[in-house]
């Protein structure tokens, strides 16, 4: 089973300091925000890739999954993984 986050880290010490689940029901919603073609949203399925997001990428995303996770002082990416 994969799954999906976007994870957020600290510049300074560039830890993770938050996690945000994606439900699978959202996927074809971050695919929109994050602007993918085909390539790049089959990769982030498949749990292949990883993508960096931006301020205006990462504020819709916020509005998508309805959790406040953005600030100056974040590294924001999205990921996803195959769990044990």
């Amino acid at each position: 089973m994969i799954i999906y986050a976007v994870e957020i880290f600290d510049k300074q010490s560039e830890e993770l300091v938050l996690e945000v689940e994606i439900p699978q029901s959202k996927l074809k919603g971050v695919a929109a925000v994050m602007g993918w073609g085909p390539d790049d949203e089959d990769a982030f399925v498949k749990g292949i890739a990883g993508f960096n997001v931006n301020q205006k990428q990462a504020l819709d995303l916020e509005n998508l999954l309805g959790e406040k996770f953005y600030s100056d002082n974040v590294i924001v990416q999205i990921a996803g993984g195959e769990t044990a």
